[in-house]
């Protein structure tokens, strides 16, 4: 997203027939009294195996008959988005505010209400670590996951990529994806190559980047039996996603395309039917730019979509 420049089978036990041997011949020479010889045993039948435990159910996902509405943005500045504008408690109590005006309008869906924060901020000047990016702190991080349980909601980590390698970015917090309400968001503009700079350089991400972030995600959801993960993609630009067309569908995750475009009205509605006709967009998302846009949608704008977004990202 742009910133404001920034179970086993048991098997039946087999029987076995009693076995015995014929009664022995009296030889010729001299008659004698022949003693039967005695029965072999009958085999005892083998031990029933035991049976599995199933595998415990595979929590829902959030998009079970809901919306997600989600605030972005940082605590270093109110520029970057909404998130950032307002101390935490009063921000968390605007974005329940909103998704209740959601809920109110869509019917028998519910509503989700979540954070995407910047996790790592592209910069347009080199920074110590060579990847021209900006992480939050984990003291920051574990403040907003603490906000996330105490006001139930959802936490979105967003990474702008910078020259990182996607894949490697994501692994970066690994630790924090194993909690179940924390996601992932990746803006694919600033994933510009180990040469580029962000804003300068056009940044993209490939079919197959997606894929195998979708699949470390999918391994952490199998491992720790966690609700489906949302992997939000930021689109603002046609070319920012290439081979999309290979992308997958992976069990534990949902995948969103966010389209993220700001302006007037029409050509938002124009490239958000766009975008969600691509093959990588499982769920589809409309961002609101609460600065940027002419005019700035109504909620009820937002619900006339078609085909009508899982998600809502203000900004």
């Amino acid at each position: 997203m742009r910133t404001e420049k920034a179970p086993a089978i048991n098997r039946a036990p087999t029987s076995t027939a009693a076995a015995t041997s014929p009664a022995a011949r009296p030889k010729a020479i001299a008659p004698a009294t022949v003693t039967p010889a005695r029965p072999t045993a009958t085999a005892a039948p083998p031990a029933a195996t035991a049976t599995a435990a199933p595998p415990p159910p595979r929590p829902p996902s959030l998009f079970d008959n809901a919306q997600v509405v989600a605030f972005y943005g940082s605590p270093i500045s109110g520029a970057l988005g909404v998130l950032g504008r307002f101390p935490p408690q009063e921000m968390a109590s605007w974005l329940l505010g909103e998704a209740g005006i959601y809920d109110a309008l869509n019917g028998n869906r519910g509503v989700v209400p979540a954070l995407d924060l910047i996790y790592s901020q592209a910069q347009a000047d080199p920074t110590a670590n060579g990847l021209y990016l900006r992480y939050l702190d984990d003291a920051t991080v574990q403040r907003y996951i603490a906000l996330a349980e105490q006001r139930g909601l959802q936490l979105i980590l967003d990474l702008q990529i910078g020259r990182g390698d996607i894949l490697g970015e994501v692994q970066k917090i690994g630790a924090y994806l194993a909690n179940p309400r924390v996601h992932l968001a990746i803006d694919p503009e600033y994933a510009v190559g180990p040469n580029g700079v962000p804003i300068e350089t056009p940044g993209v991400i490939t079919g197959d980047q997606i894929n195998a972030v979708q699949a470390y995600l999918n391994g952490i959801v199998q491992a720790n039996n966690l609700p489906p993960k949302l992997f939000v993609i930021h689109q603002f630009m046609d070319q920012t996603v290439v081979n999309g067309e290979v992308t997958q569908r992976f069990p534990g995750v949902d995948l969103v395309l966010n389209m993220d475009a700001y302006g007037d009205a029409r050509g938002k509605a124009d490239k958000y039917r766009l975008f969600a006709g691509r093959p990588y967009a499982q769920h589809r998302s409309y961002n609101v730019f609460l600065k940027l846009d002419a005019p700035v949608a109504s909620e009820q704008d937002v619900m006339n979509l078609t085909p009508q977004p899982d998600m809502v990202e203000y900004q």
